[in-house]
């Protein structure tokens, strides 16, 4: 529950992002702002920029990458953990 309740968070702030990312290029490009508000339009496009990058990096970048990766560790140590009691199962019943 709390790795869907995360991964959902990340998905609703992307598109959070994505969507006010593409608003303030049809306010810069179609509705044509000017004067004092336009510069601040730039600055919250150049924020909006960054943060647009990061969230192309969450779902192709390095953090799929490493949940995978954490899953894949996980599974091992439980394999492994899993071996090691079947272990000293098998040597405590040998045991006299």
């Amino acid at each position: 529950m709390n790795e869907t309740l995360r991964t959902l968070g990340a998905v609703i702030y992307c598109t959070l992002v994505t969507i006010a990312f593409f608003a303030c290029l049809y306010m810069i490009f179609v509705v044509k702002i000017e004067g004092e508000q336009e510069k601040y339009l730039l600055i919250m496009l150049g924020a909006l920029i960054t943060s647009f990058k990061d969230v192309g990096n969450y779902f192709t970048g390095s953090t799929v990458s490493s949940q995978k990766q954490q899953e894949q560790i996980a599974t091992m140590a439980a394999k492994a953990s899993d071996t090691a009691a079947k272990t000293a199962e098998t040597l405590a019943a040998k045991t006299p």
